[in-house]
């Protein structure tokens, strides 16, 4: 099926510094330099929004940029000394803003001639030399930050900013978004309930709570087109099973009706949801909800079964760094063949699929009331994110504990619901005592894709803590 992206674009804003005492010393040094900020800007337009001021050669011209880069609400800075710039020259454009930053120690040459060099050529090409001093002063100012350093062709720098970029972009997206509870949390599960005070803090924003009647009123009032077309939808994306029959997925679909007309209704972007019901019609509400919550989830809009909002919230966050997310628990490890093995009941995100997604009947949803259809299919191999977001020692707001693993093939439980294989890049005993000392909750949300940096970058911007689990790569 086609993969829709749902990726944040970032807004860039790219502050060039110089020191103009060269410019008269040195005629035409500014004329290259400006030239070099010319192809920087071409490296980034393909994938973000630039708003650079003009070049900032003086303390005033800091502050005025930092107010210009203020009133376009940028989503992080990046910083280029064309040559050696006086610190001063940066920190009123940076203390002007609340967002992250990164220097970049970059130039579009990776080498010159020095033996034939002039000064002028000497200076083109030291911005490298007040990188340090302005590292000191935003130590000095409290301001964190990072150093991006490589040629304008390196494939690492490049990826390194478009990831910093993307991350800090993802955090701008998420504080727009309506985030919702339907329903509550699975009895007894002491890590489902979500703080509102700390989404409050971290997005300006509390839970919607839609009420399940809405559900169930939407579900009765679906027409005999709307049912007929999910139908058709779901029939072209799985590939259905003999058990199933039409009255099954004539009630998935409507439920699928149900669900997108309430999700749409309340504009909600990631929402967890669950309840038993007393009438067997609202218990089997949510027992055909996989079908209806794996296809939102698929258009960007995705839900987590036993209320977890904060797995919601995760598998957005992926949504908004242009790779799919599924929530998953660990089922069982493997010691013989060094993996673990993770999945989860219910909805799916069938853009995780390798090939067409399944469809069974399930007679039984364990731990759950009700029947209905279950969704099965190969996750797609490779390396992956890990990620769980918790409340727990988290500070004001969330805590992301993450690492980077890898999907691997092999046999995988046939059950009705996805699984897979999970090689951790860390011994397993001290990566679950590593993961479970941070606080988290059972459920975790797994990413296509390496996004540390990315994920760095967020956490940075939402203000939230971080913690990244198993370091086998870096020795440590």
């Amino acid at each position: 099926m086609a993969q829709p992206s749902f990726r944040a674009r970032p807004k860039v804003g790219l502050l060039a510094t110089g020191h103009h005492y060269y410019w008269s010393q040195f005629p035409g040094l500014s004329q290259r330099c400006g030239e070099m900020l010319g192809e920087l800007r071409a490296v980034l337009n393909p994938w973000a929004e630039v708003v650079s001021p003009d070049l900032v050669d003086s303390p005033e011209r800091s502050a005025a940029a930092g107010q210009l880069l203020r009133a376009a609400a940028v989503d992080i800075l990046l910083v280029f000394p064309l040559g050696y710039t006086p610190a001063m020259n940066l920190l009123p454009a940076v203390l002007a803003l609340d967002v992250p930053v990164r220097i970049l120690n970059a130039h579009r040459n990776r080498s010159y001639d020095y033996a034939n060099a002039d000064t002028a050529t000497y200076l083109f090409h030291e911005g490298v030399c007040c990188v340090p001093e302005f590292a000191g002063a935003l130590v000095n100012a409290g301001r964190r930050f990072k150093v991006r350093t490589g040629a304008f062709d390196d494939v690492r720098f490049q990826a390194e900013i478009q990831a910093d970029a993307l991350g800090a972009a993802a955090a701008r997206a998420l504080r727009n978004l309506n985030i919702a509870l339907i329903g509550q949390t699975y009895t007894g599960m002491g890590d489902m309930p979500v703080d509102e005070h700390r989404l409050l803090r971290a997005t300006g924003r509390m839970l919607v709570r839609p009420e399940v009647e809405e559900i169930e009123n939407a579900f009765y009032d679906a027409t005999g087109g709307e049912v007929a077309a999910m139908c058709d939808e779901f029939r072209q994306i799985y590939a259905v099973a003999d058990g199933v029959t039409d009255e099954h997925l004539r009630d998935s679909a409507r439920t699928a009706v149900a669900f997108d007309r309430v999700i749409t209704r309340h504009g909600i972007s990631a929402f967890g949801f669950y309840w038993w019901g007393q009438r067997p019609v609202m218990t089997q509400l949510r027992a055909q909800s996989g079908l209806a919550v794996s296809r939102l989830a698929s258009l960007g809009r995705p839900g987590v079964t036993e209320g977890d909002v904060k797995s919601a919230l995760a598998m957005k966050v992926f949504d908004l760094l242009g790779d799919g997310g599924m929530f998953v628990e660990f089922f069982s490890i493997d010691f013989d063949e060094n993996f673990v093995l993770m999945g989860h009941d219910g909805p799916a995100n069938v853009r995780m699929s390798r090939g067409r997604p399944r469809l069974t009947h399930l007679d039984v949803h364990h731990g759950k009331s009700g029947h209905g259809l279950g969704i099965d299919f190969e996750v797609l191999a490779g390396p992956v994110t890990l990620v769980n977001l918790t409340q727990f020692d988290a500070g004001e707001t969330f805590k992301i504990i993450y690492t980077v693993a890898d999907i691997v093939p092999g046999p995988v439980l046939r059950i009705g619901n996805p699984n897979c294989r999970v090689q951790l890049r860390h011994p397993i005993p001290e990566f679950m005592d590593a993961w479970c000392q941070q606080g988290p909750s059972h459920h975790a949300v797994i990413g296509q894709g390496d996004h540390a940096a990315a994920l760095e970058a967020f956490a940075e911007a939402m203000q939230f803590q971080i913690v990244r689990i198993g370091f086998r790569e870096s020795g440590r």
